[in-house]
């Protein structure tokens, strides 16, 4: 009797073992990923931040210098690009138009560069003041310009996902009523067209 009651103890024990929950699961089903969050390398958003703005500056510095070839390894090939124009342009078209010289860019230069990272270190967006000049298809094209650009880290670096441009308007004082006239320009840069040169 005294074995087929510790027979029974055993097995009841070992059934209720059985039936509790394993310990601290956070009741993820069994096929759940490991969370890794604890082993990972903590991401350093200050080595991020200095990385992309040094890559900011290398791209204006080769668009200054309307150098294409420097620019290729910039940008992804899936970039894209909302133009000041509001027109929407792929890499192929971007680069194309400036090695044509349909685009060229007389003087660049950026500042007040900010960048934000995320968590992971994997995605960047930088936003850049841009003063420039360039000549777009007989267009002159000058001002500030707040260029915000998406950026990727890929197995090559990282490289430039899609950007945006927006013409700066410049700060009036409130007594300007040229502002307030419905045909003023309040773009904080011009376009007009180059004068054809003397023959």
């Amino acid at each position: 009797m005294k074995k087929v009651l510790l027979s029974t103890a055993a097995l009841a024990l070992g059934f209720l073992t059985a039936c509790e929950p394993a310990a601290n699961t956070g009741n993820k089903p069994a096929n759940a990923p490991a969370n890794n969050a604890s082993t990972a390398a903590p991401v350093n958003a200050a080595a991020v931040e200095t990385d992309i703005k040094k890559m900011v500056g290398d791209v204006y510095m080769a668009l200054a210098k309307n150098d294409a070839d420097a620019l290729e390894k910039y940008y992804a090939d899936t970039y894209m690009l909302v133009d000041l124009d509001g027109s929407v342009k792929t890499k192929a078209a971007r680069f194309a138009e400036l090695k044509s010289g349909d685009v060229k860019f007389e003087s660049v230069a950026a500042d007040e560069i900010s960048v934000r990272s995320n968590p992971e270190g994997t995605g960047a967006v930088s936003i850049a003041r841009v003063n420039a000049k360039s000549v777009s298809k007989g267009m002159v094209s000058e001002g500030p310009v707040r260029v915000t650009t998406v950026w990727s880290k890929t197995k090559d670096g990282w490289k430039a996902v899609s950007a945006h441009a927006t013409r700066i308007a410049p700060s009036a004082p409130a007594s300007n009523t040229a502002a307030n006239t419905p045909n003023a320009n309040t773009s904080g840069g011009s376009t007009k067209p180059v004068a054809p040169a003397n023959k």
